[in-house]
Order: structure tokens, then C-alpha cells, then sequence
């Protein structure tokens, strides 16, 4: 995700010809002839623009920052899958043409303003905490219903229900995007109503507004899985669930939710010799364990977490566990940090996460993330059901 918003750094790092093409569409004279500044000329780009209206700079800024937001790898990533649902098979050509994060997604805004929301949506949808969602993946698997009719359907009945128990989501708005093989739903209803102090103009005021939460619906019907991101309404998930059932999937009824019961094998990496399996398309050049938490056999309640320096010696960890001499124990979590192959002589990039058991795992299904997922099938250790168990 990219990093914080600031005028000078955006300037910087956006190329010039794409801003004054920018203030052209937008109608504004900056007074500047941007192919004839030299160095720092994000500077004199601030200028000018500090010295506009403070109404029309506040508009600019607002699609800066929204600009700014996807300039990363993982927006870049959205607007291509937004791209392909489109057929638009140049899109990502063009893109990749394109030097720097800034420059694809400027060029993205300005000239492909219908992939835009769909990709903003992807990207928030991608940066949510793995421990937000809460997943089902016992649904038959039919297709999903997505005719405006069927989204006005679900719309209401997430209004409906929340109106009736809590008093808030009188209007409510859903909004689907299809993703690869992903269908996402995001649901706005109607909050509670809020006051808050605001600048208007030169003047404080408080203002009175009705702002929307959110609640997104991931449907996979190859999986039949339906993820629900509902942060502080996790107590009405199985509700949730039951309305995409019927609204979406046609489904008469919904039997009760069932216990996810798949676990991560982790067993394994307890052998300082374990080997990583990765396609070699993957790009990974390495996987190194950072952290483990052992919990004792017999002990009740103990745990022992191991962490080591791994800079100069990618099997710091281990050493470790050896050198305690530990009586039984079973490993509860891993900490694991992914390094990926250079690309045209760009530094090698890097993802640590943690691996939790029995089935948590702070991975998103995007990107690099789902390149490690597939490593981690192929070693054996992403989720499978345990021998003899059945989900119930």
C-alpha cells in the first residue's frame, strides 16, 4: 500500500507532463509551463498550487490522494483485474510500459476513469486484516444472482435487518465488482447520526452527517466459500449469511454455520532441513523462519516463543531450538519471511507474516500473498482437513 499523503512527494514523484495534462482536464491554470521546469520543480509545482483557491484545492487534493492510494503494486494489481473483467487485453501492456507506480496509475486515472472504483474497491478489500473476515466454505456450489434486481434484493434485506434490530441502516446501497473467479459485494447501510467540528471555509462549525459502515460479502463459487468483513458486527455474521443465501444464491434456507476445521501443518518445520516448494515461475528466492512459539506437551499453559536474528544466519531460529534442549512440545506458530527474486535489477522485495494454528494465517488471496499461498500448498502446509474429521 502506498505511503502517506504529501503534496511535495506526490509532485516528486509523479512525472510533470502527466500533472499538466492532469490541471488541463481539469481546467486549471497553474501558470507554469511544465516541460521547462528543472530540478525541484516539485517545488514551484507546490507554489502554484498552494496559491489557488482553497475550494479548488481541496477538490485536487481528494483526487490526489485517491491517486496516491493505488500507486503501490497492489493497486496496480486491481486495475489490471479490473481491466481484464473489461476484456481489455491492452491495459496491461500499457501499463507496463509505464515507469514508476505514480505514472501507471495518473495515466490509469486519466485515461481509464471506468476502472477506477472497481479497483479502489479491490485495493480496500485486499488491505483488510486477514482476522477481519469470517469464512464459511460449506455452501453448494450454484451461481451467484447479480442482476440489478438481486443487488437491490440484498440491499434491502441488510437494511431491513439492521433497521428492525438496531434502529440505523435505513438506506443502504450494494455495489458488486466481479474479481477473477470472485464475486465482491460492498454493502453501505446507514449509520447512526453523527456531529463533528469542520472547517467550512474560514469558519469552525459542527455539522450534523449520516455516515455509511461498511460490510463486504466475498463469494467464490468454486470453492463455496463466502467471506463477510463486518468490523464491530461480527455477532450477526451468521444473519449476514443467511441473506446473501437467499438473495444472491437462491437458496431457500441455510443450515447452521459450520466449524472451518482445515489446519495449517506446521509440524513439519520443526526439521531445521525442511525445504519450501515453489513453481519456479513463483519468483521466490527464499523463505527463512524468523519466529516459532512451542507450546510444552506436558506442561499446562507454558509456551516458549523463539526469536532469533536472521540477518546473517537464515537458520538463527533453529539454532536456538536446538541449543534449549527442550522436553516434547508442538509448534502453535510460525513466523516466516518470504524473499522474492530482483526484477530488472530493482531491489528483492520481502514479505514476513505469521502463521497461527490451527488455520490463521495473516496472508491476504491477492498478489504476492496468493503466490506464497500456492507455495505453501505445494509444501504441504496451507489448510487441508484432518484425517478422519469431518466438518460439522
Amino acid at each position: 500500500m502506498a505511503g502517506q499523503y504529501s503534496h511535495l512527494q506526490f509532485f516528486r514523484r509523479t512525472p510533470n507532463g502527466q500533472l499538466a495534462v492532469y490541471f488541463a482536464f481539469k481546467k486549471v491554470d497553474l501558470k507554469l509551463k511544465f516541460d521547462k521546469l528543472g530540478k525541484k520543480s516539485e517545488e514551484v509545482i507546490l507554489k502554484a498550487f498552494m496559491a489557488l483557491p482553497t475550494e479548488q484545492q481541496a477538490g485536487i487534493e481528494a483526487d490526489f490522494q485517491d491517486i496516491n492510494a493505488l500507486a503501490c503494486e497492489g493497486g496496480v494489481a486491481a486495475l489490471n483485474d479490473e481491466a481484464s473483467f473489461h476484456k481489455d487485453n491492452m491495459f496491461v501492456g500499457e501499463m507496463a510500459g509505464i515507469e514508476g507506480f505514480h505514472a501507471k496509475v495518473m495515466w490509469a486515472f486519466l485515461h481509464m476513469p471506468a476502472y477506477w472504483r472497481g479497483a479502489s474497491m479491490f485495493l480496500h478489500a485486499d488491505n483488510v486484516s486477514p482476522s477481519y473476515w469470517k469464512k464459511r466454505n460449506d455452501l453448494p456450489s450454484v451461481p451467484p444472482h447479480v442482476e440489478a434486481k438481486d443487488i437491490t434484493m440484498l440491499a434491502k434485506a441488510v437494511s431491513h435487518f439492521f433497521y428492525t434490530k438496531e434502529g440505523r441502516g435505513k438506506n443502504c446501497k450494494v455495489e458488486p465488482y466481479r474479481r477473477n473467479d470472485k464475486e465482491y459485494f460492498f454493502a453501505y447501510p446507514e449509520d447512526f447520526a453523527q456531529s463533528g467540528v469542520e472547517w467550512v471555509s474560514d469558519t469552525l462549525k459542527t455539522l450534523a452527517h449520516h455516515p455509511a459502515f461498511e460490510i463486504i460479502f466475498v463469494y467464490s463459487q468454486s470453492e463455496g466459500s463466502l467471506d463477510i468483513y463486518a468490523p464491530r458486527n461480527t455477532k450477526v455474521i451468521s444473519e449476514l449469511q443467511m441473506h446473501f443465501a437467499t438473495t444472491i444464491l437462491k437458496l431457500k434456507t441455510l443450515p447452521e454455520g459450520t466449524i472451518d476445521q482445515r489446519v495449517y501443518e506446521l509440524k513439519s518445520m520443526a526439521d531445521v532441513n525442511f525445504e519450501f516448494k515453489a513453481a519456479p515461475e513463483a519468483g521466490i528466492a527464499s523463505v527463512v523462519v524468523t519466529q516459532m512459539r512451542l507450546k510444552l506437551k506436558h506442561s499446562e499453559n507454558r509456551r516458549i516463543t523463539l526469536d532469533a536474528n536472521t540477518k546473517h544466519n537464515p537458520k538463527a531460529v533453529y539454532d536456538l531450538l536446538k541449543s534449549l534442549d527442550l522436553p516434547a512440545y508442538e509448534i502453535t506458530q510460525v513466523g516466516l519471511k518470504v524473499n522474492f527474486d530482483d526484477v530488472e535489477g530493482r531491489k528483492v522485495k520481502s514479505r514476513s507474516f505469521k502463521i497461527t494454528y490451527p488455520n490463521t494465517c495473516a496472508l491476504n488471496h491477492d498478489g504476492k500473498d496468493l503466490i506464497i499461498r500456492n507455495m505453501l500448498a505445494k509444501s504441504g502446509i496451507e489448510p487441508q482437513l484432518l484425517k478422519d474429521d469431518k466438518v460439522q
